[in-house]
């Protein structure tokens, strides 16, 4: 063990540090840890502010670690995660508040919300959630806020009223993730520059509206990728239906029921993946459904497009159903495609086949003209 110790006390310092920042990185509390190790891990932990980039608050009773962090990182940005679903109490890794009047985790952040990019809360209720987010961000500036990525997330599936779930503005937010929060809430962050979208309801929360999907889509068009994991409520039949236009998005995954009634919601002509699992895939006629949905959302990406003779779609990978080829809407598909990647997963069997080996149909020519003033809302 002496010979060990000699020999870690010859690295240079730097290589130290960057040991220690990647450790930090997967584990916020290593410097702490690491630091009572040894004077000289102590030294570099505390010389080293990259190594205080990752921050992780068990309650809103941590100031004193929270400031601690943000001091010894200097200028370096800190990615925070704050957990209220733990026990109060929770030791914090040896940090504890110097006094009584010590700020709050929640002040101290406050304070730092210029050099938060990354934002991870996970809650009990939804209430909290919202809580937490509002008494950071509510009281300060847009200009005052770096944050870009947002996870939020609730472990109860009661539903708060949605007037109690208004959350505060953060129009910088590029990235957004949230599990078991109203849509319609998520509103209220202002997603107008949002490119990443991911949002996952349990399967014992309520359904999720079709409309406010669409709503929650319109409201950020800069979107590249979208991700929508849940149960889908029945569609309202007998009244007229919004499109949401989605000029940017290249990636689109669904993991939900009512599939084919939400892709005819979108108009998506830079979609380049799209990834389905059919939580009712076992549906009798659901390839031939499929087939056809998938159809009129290829007419509608080269329409939105501007040009009938190609779409951008290369990856298909279709879960839950077991998709029959052979099936006329799928040979419509399959002509109008120029998949570089076509994976299907069918009930009860797996196959993946690349698209060289998948038997596709001679190219159709399209020759149907757009003209001036083109609605989007035609059914195809």
């Amino acid at each position: 063990m002496p010979a060990l110790q000699n020999i870690i006390s010859t690295l240079p310092h730097e290589l130290l540090g960057e040991i220690f920042t990647s450790s930090a990185a997967g584990f916020p509390h290593a410097p702490i840890v690491l630091g009572a190790v040894s004077r000289l891990f102590r030294h570099v932990a505390y010389t080293t502010p990259s190594a205080w980039s990752h921050l992780e608050l068990s309650d809103a009773n941590g100031g004193g670690k929270a400031a601690l962090w943000f001091k010894l990182s200097k200028a370096h940005d800190v990615d925070v995660q704050i957990d209220i679903k733990a026990r109060v109490g929770r030791p914090q890794h040896g940090v504890e508040d110097a006094t009584a009047k010590a700020p709050t985790a929640v002040e101290t952040l406050q304070f730092h919300t210029h050099r938060i990019p990354s934002l991870c809360i996970r809650t009990d209720t939804q209430a909290e959630a919202r809580a937490a987010l509002a008494a950071i961000y509510s009281d300060v500036h847009p200009t005052s806020i770096g944050l870009r990525s947002l996870r939020i997330s609730s472990a109860a599936t009661p539903v708060t009223s949605d007037a109690l779930l208004a959350f505060p503005a953060i129009p910088s937010l590029i990235d957004l993730e949230s599990t078991n929060i109203p849509l319609s809430a998520l509103l209220s962050l202002d997603l107008r520059n949002v490119q990443s979208l991911r949002v996952v309801q349990p399967l014992l929360s309520p359904p999720i509206a079709i409309e406010d999907i669409v709503e929650l889509g319109c409201a950020a068009p800069s979107l590249r990728r979208l991700h929508v994991e849940g149960r889908i409520a029945e569609p309202t039949t007998g009244v007229a239906v919004e499109q949401c236009f989605l000029p940017h998005l290249s990636e689109l995954h669904l993991r939900a029921n009512n599939i084919i009634a939400l892709l005819d919601r979108f108009i998506v002509p830079a979609l380049r993946q799209l990834h389905i699992s059919d939580f009712d895939g076992k549906r009798a006629n659901a390839s031939a459904e499929m087939g056809v949905g998938l159809h009129r959302l290829l007419v509608r990406m080269e329409l939105g497009k501007g040009d009938v003779k190609s779409n951008e779609l290369r990856v298909l990978e279709v879960a839950g159903v077991k998709v029959e080829q052979s099936d006329a809407a799928w040979q419509r598909c399959m002509q109008r495609m120029k998949l570089e990647v076509f994976n299907v997963d069918s009930p009860g069997e797996r196959s993946q086949e690349a698209i060289a080996k998948v038997e596709t149909c001679p190219q159709e020519p399209r020759t149907r003209p757009i003209e001036a003033g083109f609605g989007f809302g035609f059914g195809f």
